[in-house]
């Protein structure tokens, strides 16, 4: 059991940080390792770190420039969520002369909600330069930085002494242009070799390697959901389970987006591992994971009737739903189920615990 928690952090140091893309890619995505004591922050395949990120620094001497306070620099570097704000700021600074435009926006909640979702601290405080609250007053009324979850990207038995991540630089739209995403911009970007990362792990909840290590294993990841089966693979590969091992892994150009690829290439040139990758602009018509599944349906059917575990890790708004659509479509023209029983069929995989996803 780890000592370090929510309210009291592991701080790791960043080892390496480097760019899986290569030249011509739409995509900024890193291969992270950070420096850990395994002993004071066991973990196991599966499991995910929670890291507190610092805000962005010029982004911090902005909103101290616009309040004319130095006293909270700390807490809005380290504590303050300044990208998300909410209605209460806007109430604060309606009470302190916003004017009318403010009291408009409270009472639209359409308008509110969409201010809202494109106006980080900064804006807000630039939209309304007369409203100027104290420092304290502000702090007030932000909600807190959270921390952000990664997936673990490498066993501990093969790298006892760190922790690996696969993190994409993401950046959203905001009235005065895109603005990077805290936590990737945080470990992608900012963070250096004497910067305190603190985190604590979170545990998987089941989302591991079956007891059994003669057990098939289906692994589904496309983009950055590759990340825990580079280590469910890294494991199996050091404890020498003979089990089967498939991967589907998906993005966006092969030239460019073959995230781990050499690792991959190898243990299928073992032997060890099956591969089957779609690469979706390399192709007149966009090929996901999904679609490699299903022309390898046969396939796929013996598998779990042979008692494979399947994994899904990655994005839950459509690629996780386009693979469960798929696995039921493969269970009614494999199995002769029809669509409810296909269903059903899936639900049961799940509650057995066949069926296992980390989606985001």
């Amino acid at each position: 059991m780890s000592i370090h928690t929510k309210t009291n952090p592991y701080l790791a140091h960043l080892r390496e940080r480097q760019l899986l893309n290569k030249a011509g890619s739409t995509k900024e995505t890193y291969h992270l390792i950070l420096e850990v004591d395994n002993s004071q922050i066991p973990f196991k395949v599966g499991d995910s770190v929670a890291i507190f990120p610092e805000n962005d620094l010029s982004t911090i001497n902005d909103i101290i420039r616009e309040i004319s306070g130095d006293s909270c620099r700390e807490f809005l570097l380290r504590k303050a969520n300044i990208c998300k704000c909410t209605s209460a700021l806007l109430k604060l600074l309606q009470e302190r002369g916003g004017g009318k435009d403010i009291a408009e926006l409270l009472e639209d909640k359409p308008k509110l909600l969409e201010f809202l979702q494109t106006h980080h601290l900064i804006d807000i405080l630039k939209a309304f330069p007369k409203a100027c609250p104290s420092p304290q007053e502000l702090c007030e009324k932000l909600l807190p930085l959270m921390p952000r979850f990664y997936s673990i990207a490498s066993s501990p038995k093969m790298f006892p002494q760190e922790i690996h991540l696969t993190v994409a630089s993401l950046t959203y739209p905001t009235v005065h242009g895109p603005r990077r995403g805290v936590g990737s911009h945080f470990l992608c970007h900012y963070a250096e070799a004497t910067t305190p990362i603190p985190l604590y792990v979170q545990p998987s909840n089941g989302f591991t390697l079956p007891a059994d290590p003669e057990a098939s294993i289906i692994l589904i990841g496309p983009g950055t959901g590759i990340a825990p089966f580079r280590a469910f693979l890294q494991e199996r590969m050091a404890l020498q389970h003979k089990g089967r091992n498939w991967l589907f892994f998906g993005e966006r150009n092969r030239a460019s987006d073959f995230y781990y690829a050499d690792y991959w290439l190898e243990l299928e040139k073992q032997g060890r591992l099956r591969l089957d990758v779609a690469f979706s602009r390399d192709t007149a018509e966009k090929t996901y994971v999904q679609h490699k599944m299903w022309e390898s349906r046969a396939s796929i059917w013996e598998w779990i009737q042979n008692g494979a575990y399947i994994y899904v890790c990655g994005d839950a708004s459509k690629m996780a739903k386009d693979v469960d659509i798929t696995l039921q479509r493969i269970g009614s023209d494999q199995g002769g189920m029809i669509e409810e029983d296909a269903r059903l069929w899936l639900k049961a995989l799940r509650k057995e615990r066949k069926y296992l996803q980390d989606v985001y």
